[in-house]
């Protein structure tokens, strides 16, 4: 064991809001670029993230055609060319290669739609290409398995749907698979895992429901899996990771926002539920994946929010470390400077760094190792809110935030 003692010149006053234990926690990233919303649609390609469309609704609808491009690397948003279909809302999308595939919607006239585009990144472009043969509707599920697209449900000027299509980008076909088998629906989640998509929640007449179900597209089958825990949901999140699946947040048909998580066992057919999102409690949130980790941003909870979280399961620190790691902040409030005191395993020193971000995520100090008598001038930040994040190895498994007095 070895006691690293830290001290920040901040002249900070420390608000302990964030701070977890080691293993599979949340951790917070920069605000996405634009307006707060919800009702967005994002994806990934390589090792970007994307997102953008979307409305806010409070007495005046907005409805929005700028997408972003998130680098995790810097931490950065990057606005890029708009969604090639205009304005649109609770659009969906699935990925094939390097390309992004999105469709469907509400557009700002309150008219369901049903073009796609395909959105390539290496020349910042929205292609159209074959639209969805069904009838126009939003509030789809969409996903992709072994570069065949498949795309469904959602809500429509004839009610809620159940048919289902598969895109093939190489022939720039849609053609019909078989039928949802449980009730119409929009707001649902889907996901992918190994050679199956798999789609659960939602929203039918009148009710949320938890009901779960796997597609295996060799077969054109659907089967019936077990219900998403206790709780019936909407408008709630979904991913696949590390060999299980994901869902929660959203909210029930009495208006009950969620901020709880379910894990799926593909192999037992069960749901547990894990600890809890990171942020506040919302519906319409939205995901995407890059190497690995997860990150969901947007949604709302009466208000329109726009932060972005950050989650990977399988970056964790052995259990017989847990009691070795500590760190503690004082004074507080402080005037003048804060003292943080952190204790590590000594074996593991190597393997940890501290960084300095500001409210937006943007990375005021680069990674460094954490050493003793660290001193970090108030000159040399400003007024304001700050985060000081302690990595292991490159990933921040516990971070505080400060305000500048």
């Amino acid at each position: 064991m070895k006691g690293l003692f830290v001290v920040l010149f901040f002249g900070l006053v420390l608000i302990p809001e964030m701070g977890y234990a080691v293993g599979r926690t949340w951790y917070q990233r920069a605000h996405h670029g634009g307006d707060a919303r919800h009702r967005v649609t994002a994806f990934s390609i390589g090792n970007k993230g994307y997102l953008g469309g979307g409305h806010v609704n409070s007495g005046v609808l907005i409805t929005y055609s700028d997408y972003w491009e998130y680098d995790p690397a810097t931490n950065t948003w990057t606005q890029i060319a708009d969604y090639g279909g205009g304005q649109r809302y609770h659009s969906s999308a699935f990925t094939i290669g390097n390309a992004a595939y999105v469709g469907c919607g509400e557009n700002n006239s309150g008219g369901y739609t049903k073009d796609f585009w395909k959105y390539v990144p290496e020349v910042n472009t929205w292609f159209p290409i074959a639209e969805l043969p069904g009838i126009e509707r939003r509030g789809c599920v969409a996903f992709a398995i072994d570069g065949i697209g498949y795309f469904g449900l959602g809500q429509s000027d004839a009610g809620y749907q159940l048919d289902f299509f598969r895109y093939d980008p190489e022939t720039n076909v849609w053609s019909s698979v078989a039928d949802f088998p449980g009730t119409q629906r929009n707001a649902a989640v889907s996901f992918v895992h190994g050679d199956k998509g798999y789609v659960g929640t939602g929203h039918i007449v009148g009710f949320a429901v938890n009901d779960f179900y796997e597609y295996d597209p060799s077969l054109d089958v659907w089967t019936v899996k077990a219900p998403v825990g206790p709780q019936v949901r909407q408008d709630a999140i979904g991913f696949s990771i590390d060999g299980k699946g994901y869902i929660g947040t959203g909210n029930d048909n009495l208006g009950n926002d969620f901020g709880d998580i379910w894990e799926y066992d593909f192999d037992l057919d069960t749901w547990t539920q894990i600890e809890d999102f990171g942020g506040i409690k919302r519906r319409y949130g939205t995901t995407f994946i890059i190497d690995d980790i997860v990150y969901v941003a947007s949604g709302t909870d009466g208000t329109n929010l726009k932060d972005l979280w950050a989650w990977a399961p399988s970056v964790s620190i052995a259990e017989n470390y847990l009691d070795e790691i500590s760190m503690t902040m004082y004074p507080n409030p402080s005037t003048d400077f804060i003292q943080i005191n952190v204790t590590l395993p000594e074996n593991l020193l190597t393997e940890f760094s501290y960084s300095i971000t500001d409210i937006n995520g943007k990375l005021i100090r680069e990674n460094e190792m954490i050493t003793s008598n660290v001193k970090l001038a108030k000159s040399d930040f400003g007024r304001g809110i700050y985060f000081l994040n302690i990595s292991y190895k490159n990933q921040i498994f516990k971070s505080e935030k400060f305000v500048f007095n």
